[in-house]
């Protein structure tokens, strides 16, 4: 049985044609007209409209949903205006949810509200959109927990994985739960880079690498529409937050007066950029703009100017609209006209740089920018006004309107808007999408340090006897292992906390954001000390935001981060029962003092940082009996480290594939059928080998520079070099599985020396004249060129030849004025 209800005005043409007479007109009109092309469909109902029903779909409002389903019954959270007004009287039909019932209700709820909109005006439906609700976070501003959804792991949890595949998937089992409610807009993805290790918002980022964004972006719109563009059966993203909310003075959040500012020290404007690009060429119905304004930006000459992105005419007509060729819906972030207020708590209008115009003033300058609809706003008459007052020509009016219609028809929502309330319960947080979830965030789980090769402290043995003050005795048990009642009885402890913050909670939202330093309490500290004293502490930290976890290491025997797990899925990658793949999305800087000294739109910009983007989770399976490919498929990780083993005592070229498959355990099958060939094991093993590397030369840094240490470790694994040399040199061809992989890493290698060389330049020990990026690259040609050498002639002085280099540049720093001139007449 199901509980679809009944369209009140269902109709049969004389042709045969079922369509919905939404005008109540007895005739089929083109817009009801379901064969009829979208575009004729909108043109014909745009010119039906009146000023006050165009003015309404230009509003997005966000409204309570009800306890029981029924559009006049009583809200989860008292809001005015309710959904009835708000459609019946004020025209506007795209509605955003926050706290929602259990499926069959919000569904019935749905219903409701649609039955109210067939029978007013033209019968437009509703669309209802939600900000990101499959995970963890709650925070009424940008997210809210699960619940009654599948629970997976935060965006940043994805961007560990970095496994479009698996993003692809989350997506598509949202869209399902999304219809089965009737919710037909995502307000998401969030396609910002996580530069500035302080914001607040990176939890629902995939992190600060652009390449890596956009692919996941993309995978992502691809699941929720359901194939390669809109449909019926898909919801339509809106992708935020234009071009790019990364780059924040201070890490603050624009949502408040305090945190305004986006800035671009470091000129990476166009890497910001990078993800929204990719998208728009792939096609995304709607895009929302940031709220923040630019401040000393300046593109191909033109000095931009500093109000906020939603009434930025060169941001949105200039970039988005002319030179991206974007032709979809631009709706702005919440409360850019009118302040906002729950309960008690207000927020200001987020009309940054026009704070002096009257909310008049503010909805013109956002259409004149290119601004299709007022989100988070819930009175069209400003529009009104501005038409019948003749600032605004209704024709300015008529372009946004088909855009925001074409989305509707697009969806098919004119042919069918309603909900099975039946369904819904059945569908949202199934067993199997809750299952899928719980697989996600265990996978994307990053064990930073599993304890000493010699003596490991994971995996935990199932028996053990555990204390844990946060999680449950109930989990633990269920898990397999014993509750210790206090610490000295524990064969291992477990901590569980998130990344630190400052309290705040002056204005509206602002309790939810969490903000401010990175650095832990001198009492949790302590606490973690004082347990250490007591048993091994394995210390887990869900990272919304990098934390200074420095303090802590020397009191824990295991470290991992997780971005959005349950208890249950931590313990299963603690015991070894599911291997976590994760990588980190972002570098995890050392000190507070380097974040402060960081560019914020710079990706990885503080000084040695204490893990780096990219590092994969440590191995915590021990090693088993031999296996087949089917027995070993959790032990991708186990491998690379075996075969980093095996190459550095053989070297590179008396290494074989059999070789490898014999110290792990393994079939050269089962190599095979993790890796696909043994140019792609190669690749990840030195894949593996530059993150340790870059771990253990930034944990001690020593006085001397970067690209020195580096050379002298490399003359200590001449097995590794010849590797690095003979993969780089064929990896000159597009087509090798290595290409990608030395891209990147030229990169990453060239950023690290070149913020190695700024901040000897901050400290005076370096020429502040030279430029820092220009000199990187000219450093890693050497370093490359000199390994290739080296395989030929060992005599070759690799860290004396860069020294001397190196010595050449860092002398001028401290010479004398006199010095320098007499070197310069030489």
């Amino acid at each position: 049985m199901t509980t679809i209800p009944a369209s009140v005005r269902t109709a049969r043409h004389t042709d045969g044609t079922v369509y919905r007479d939404l005008n109540g007109n007895g005739v089929m009109d083109p817009y009801e007209d379901p064969s009829r092309p979208i575009d004729e469909r909108v043109d014909d109902l745009v010119g039906r409209l009146s000023l006050r029903e165009k003015a309404g779909l230009m509003v997005q409002s966000v409204v309570a949903v009800t306890t029981d389903g029924d559009i006049d019954g009583t809200p989860i959270v008292p809001r005015d205006p309710t959904a009835r007004e708000l459609v019946e009287e004020r025209s506007v039909t795209h509605l955003n949810v926050h706290r929602i019932p259990e499926p069959s209700i919000m569904a019935r709820w749905v219903n409701s509200v649609q039955r109210v909109a067939e029978a007013s005006g033209h019968g437009i439906p509703v669309t209802v959109s939600t900000d990101p609700r499959h995970s963890f976070t709650e925070n009424w501003g940008a997210s809210f927990s699960s619940e009654f959804m599948s629970a997976w792991p935060e965006p940043l949890g994805f961007g560990a994985l970095a496994d479009e595949d698996a993003v692809r998937e989350f997506a598509d089992i949202a869209r399902r739960e999304y219809l089965a409610v009737g919710i037909r807009t995502a307000l998401h993805p969030t396609l910002d880079l996580a530069t500035e290790p302080r914001w607040a918002r990176q939890y629902s980022t995939f992190g600060q690498n652009a390449e890596l964004v956009s692919r996941l972006g993309l995978a992502y719109v691809d699941g929720f529409e359901g194939g390669a563009s809109l449909s019926s059966n898909g919801i339509a993203c809106m992708a935020k937050h234009f071009p790019g909310g990364g780059p924040q003075r201070d890490g603050e959040d624009t949502h408040f007066p305090y945190g305004k500012e986006h800035d671009y020290l470091g000129g990476r404007f166009e890497e910001h950029l990078e993800p929204f690009r990719q998208v728009i060429a792939r096609g995304v119905p709607a895009i929302m703009p940031a709220y923040g304004k630019p401040m000393g930006l300046t593109l191909d000459g033109e000095k931009i100017e500093e109000v906020g992105f939603g009434f930025n005419r060169q941001m949105i007509q200039g970039l988005l609209r002319e030179q991206l060729g974007y032709d979809g819906v631009v709706c702005t972030d919440w409360g850019l006209v009118t302040e906002s207020r729950i309960l008690d708590k207000t927020l200001p209008p987020r009309a940054w740089g026009v704070e002096h115009l009257d909310e008049v003033g503010r909805v013109k300058k956002i259409l004149d920018a290119g601004c299709d609809q007022l989100g988070g706003e819930e009175e069209p008459g400003f529009i009104v006004e501005l038409v019948e007052s003749g600032q605004l020509d209704e024709a300015r009016l008529d372009e946004s309107v088909r855009r925001l219609l074409k989305v509707k028809f697009e969806l098919g929502l004119f042919e069918n808007p309603y909900v099975d309330e039946v369904a819904a319960a059945k569908t949202v947080g199934s067993a199997e999408f809750r299952e899928k979830g719980h697989r996600a965030q265990a996978r994307s789980i990053v064990v930073l340090e599993s304890g000493r090769p010699s003596a490991p402290t994971l995996p935990i043995r199932r028996g053990a006897e555990v204390f844990s003050e946060q999680v449950s005795a109930e989990v633990l048990a269920e898990a397999g292992l014993r509750v210790a009642a206090a610490p000295e009885q524990a064969d291992a402890i477990i901590v569980r906390t998130e990344a630190p913050f400052e309290p705040r909670d002056h204005y509206m939202l602002e309790a939810s954001f969490q903000a401010g330093s990175l650095e832990f309490a001198p009492e949790f500290i302590d606490r973690v000390r004082s347990l250490s004293v007591q048993a091994p502490v394995i210390l887990v930290v869900k990272l919304d935001r990098p934390a200074i976890l420095e303090p802590l290491m020397p009191y824990t025997s295991a470290l991992v981060a997780d971005f959005g797990a349950s208890d249950s899925a931590v313990l299963e990658v603690l015991m070894g029962r599911t291997t976590a793949v994760g990588e980190l999305p972002f570098d995890i800087p050392r000190t507070m003092a380097a974040i402060e000294r960081s560019r914020v739109d710079v990706p990885g910009d503080t000084v040695r940082p204490l893990f780096v983007a990219g590092q994969p989770s440590a191995p915590v399976s021990r090693r088993a009996g031999r296996r087949t490919y089917s027995q070993g498929r959790e032990s991708k990780l186990a491998i690379l480290e075996t075969a980093l083993d095996v190459i550095e005592r053989k070297g590179y070229s008396s290494t074989s594939l059999r070789d490898i498959a014999a110290e792990v355990g393994m079939t050269q099958a089962g190599l095979l059928h993790h890796f696909g060939t043994k140019e792609n094991l190669l690749v990840e093993v030195l894949r593996q080998r530059d993150v340790v590397n870059r771990r253990n030369l930034t944990s001690d840094p020593g006085d001397e520079p970067m690209t020195l240490r580096t050379a002298r470790h490399n003359v200590e694994v001449p097995g590794l070099v010849h590797l690095y040399v003979s993969l780089e040199a064929a990896a000159a061809d597009p087509e090798h599985p290595a290409h990608e992989f030395f891209l990147r890493r030229n990169d990453m290698v060239a950023g690290t020396i070149r913020r190695d060389i700024e901040a000897r330049q901050n400290d005076g020990s370096f020429p502040a004249e030279v430029d820092a990026a220009m000199m990187a690259r000219v450093l890693l040609a050497l370093s490359d060129g000199l390994q290739a050498e080296w395989e030929i002639d060992r005599s070759i002085d690799l860290p004396g030849t860069i020294e001397w280099l190196w010595n050449q540049f860092a002398s001028r720093a401290t010479a004398t004025d006199d010095e320098v001139a007499e070197r310069t007449q030489d």
